[in-house]
């Protein structure tokens, strides 16, 4: 391996400017694929009648509305505990006068006061509270983006924190949106790999229907044969 051919060892401001550009191009489009790839996050929002919402199915709809909300907690944990905190010293005044100009979008992202809540009690711990109650049952309600128009804003705001990020970082962000890029190729050729259903996986299922058949048969035999002697005692 030539000196040419060794990786490049990325510093801790170059890490977290990444993973903050990757969560917004995951952000992005889970959005998009919401409202069917129009690029409302970048149009004058003059145009756009909001209509396609009303034939996604539901259930892709939470999925990826939950992803966003996920991601936006993701983003918001590297902005305040990465982004300026454990990146590189010579970094941290440029990261700071950042942080400052991209405070607008900052504090309407923090006006939703139970992301951190939902995430926990919705997604994570089977729909239950800290005092262990259905969240759902008791009807609890939640300070997060409820609507397209909120989905839109937090995803909007989401967006221009990471534009004032690249307007700072511009060699960073070249390097890592090539990166990101590769990435999202290398995803998708693996993904559509999978959908194939290579002949392992066909074996795999096979192998685990005809156990779960094999029990279920063991099963109705069994009591096929209780059955016959309660039957013969009567």
């Amino acid at each position: 391996m030539t000196a040419t051919d060794k990786i490049h060892k990325y510093n801790k401001t170059e890490e977290s400017i990444f993973t903050l550009l990757s969560l917004t191009t995951q952000i992005t489009q889970s959005y998009d694929s919401i409202f069917d790839n129009e690029d409302i996050l970048n149009s004058d929002f003059e145009n756009f009648k909001g209509n396609y919402h009303e034939l996604i199915n539901d259930t892709i709809y939470d999925a990826l509305a939950s992803q966003i909300i996920l991601k936006t907690i993701a983003y918001l944990d590297e902005w305040n505990n990465y982004f300026g905190v454990q990146t590189e010293l010579k970094d941290k005044d440029r990261i700071l006068y950042v942080k400052k100009i991209a405070k607008p979008a900052y504090s309407l992202l923090k006006e939703w006061k139970d992301l951190n809540d939902y995430r926990n009690h919705a997604l994570a711990h089977n729909h239950s509270d800290r005092e262990k109650q259905n969240i759902y049952l008791n009807n609890k309600k939640y300070d997060i983006p409820g609507s397209n128009g909120e989905l839109m804003l937090l995803c909007y705001c989401v967006n221009k924190i990471s534009q004032v990020v690249a307007e700072f970082f511009q060699d960073e962000v070249i390097a890592i949106i090539s990166i990101i890029s590769d990435i999202m190729v290398k995803n998708k050729i693996e993904k559509s790999e999978s959908i194939t259903f290579k002949s392992k996986y066909i074996e795999k299922i096979r192998n685990m229907n005809d156990t779960i058949a094999d029990e279920l048969m063991r099963k109705s035999v069994y009591e096929s044969f209780i059955y016959g002697i309660i039957n013969k005692k009567t």
